[in-house]
């Protein structure tokens, strides 16, 4: 996808709930449903999608009823995720996932159409809504709401599964600037991130070997040494930064506090909705149950958008198991190199990091080590 400018309002849409919303299961391919408000019967509105060469080209086109409705149904599923638009001409455009049999609904006001606007029907559809809620109160110009901003799209990049919302988040710009540039030392560690979702969860996908030659091409840029692989990013380049946050109970526990007890720590990163993240915790569990009674403590940050989500499972844990909400920002994910989920550092007795462990497998012989 080219860098497309998004525009920006301050003013943010809630959408109405209305039959239009409703989406039924639909054979032949993915589908679109929605109401455009101050719309009448006829107007036409483009279906595009991103061609090979960086542009957009028009796959179908539908037209309002007389509420200002519309619906759409592609001939056949979509074979793998994508960011398609919906375009009002002369009104500007909205961009929306599909994926399979999908069906989304856009709610929008035609004389604000590309600001105004409300995304729904599937999970991918609300996270993009959502990332587009927060861009839109944000000005080009303000250094502290762009660095904040930047931060807080990290956090939905690594807590993303499907990969799509985090390339339509890795692309997005603001007036005619893109928001994150790979040259750029802490956006060279959101590519990384936004590139290791592909690899995890569509290794085959050419976007993702576009993300990483991204990554790649800024890491010299910034006079970093050239890496074969992402993989080899060893340790946090500062050391052991401390990290503060709350459990499902409202207790505070400090990183850097409880690595000045003594004992060896796991610190561990993961998401809870992720599909690895049952088999990891219990990697987890089988560490913690061999080598607690040697001293083993581990701290677990999660990055669940959801905190109910997050609260379900971790109240059920029996270790420390605190969340990086949206508002704690992304400065975990540059301090500690976070370019896949899940992923593991063994804090020794002394409070030195010592190893990155980003297989499960290995967890057992890594701590081992440092008991």
């Amino acid at each position: 996808m080219n860098k497309t400018i998004f525009p920006i309002s301050i003013a943010a849409f809630v959408a109405a709930t209305g039959l239009f919303t409703s989406c039924s299961p639909q054979s032949d391919g993915w589908s679109l449903r929605g109401k455009i408000h101050g719309l009448d019967s006829g107007h036409p509105l483009a279906i595009e999608a991103p061609s090979a060469t960086g542009g957009w080209y028009v796959v179908d086109s539908v037209h309002t009823s007389s509420d200002g409705t519309f619906s759409y149904t592609s001939a056949a599923p979509a074979p793998y995720p994508e960011i398609m638009r919906l375009t009002l001409p002369g009104s500007g455009n909205i961009y929306f996932p599909v994926d399979s049999v999908d069906c989304v609904t856009i709610e929008a006001e035609a004389n604000s159409f590309a600001t105004k606007h409300h995304i729904n029907g599937t999970a991918s559809a609300r996270r993009i809504n959502e990332v587009d809620s927060i861009i839109r109160v944000v000005r080009p110009d303000d250094e502290t709401g762009m660095t904040n901003l930047k931060r807080q799209l990290a956090d939905f990049i690594t807590a993303d599964t499907t990969a799509i919302v985090s390339y339509y988040i890795i692309n997005k710009s603001l007036g005619d600037k893109a928001i994150f540039n790979p040259s750029d030392a802490f956006d060279n560690r959101i590519y990384g991130a936004a590139a290791q979702v592909f690899a995890n969860f569509r290794p085959n996908d050419a976007r993702g070997k576009t993300l990483t030659q991204a990554y790649f091409e800024g890491r010299r840029a910034l006079g970093k040494e050239t890496l074969p692989a992402m993989q080899t990013i060893e340790l946090p380049e500062q050391g052991l930064i401390d990290i503060v946050r709350y459990d499902s109970r409202g207790n505070r526990h400090s990183l850097s506090e409880l690595a000045a007890k003594g004992k060896p720590v796991v610190l561990s990163f993961t998401s809870y909705d992720l599909d690895p993240s049952p088999a990891y915790n219990i990697a987890l569990n089988e560490v913690y149950s061999k080598y607690r009674n040697r001293g083993l403590e581990i701290y677990q940050l999660a990055f669940n958008p959801d905190e109910l989500q997050w609260k379900q499972v971790a109240r059920n844990l029996p270790w420390i198991a605190v969340w990086n909400s949206p508002t704690d920002g992304s400065h975990v994910v540059a301090s500690y190199n976070i370019n896949m989920l899940p992923l593991t550092y063994v804090i020794d007795s002394h409070g030195d990091i010592v190893e990155r462990v980003e297989n499960p497998a290995d967890l057992d012989s890594a701590i081992r080590k440092h008991i």
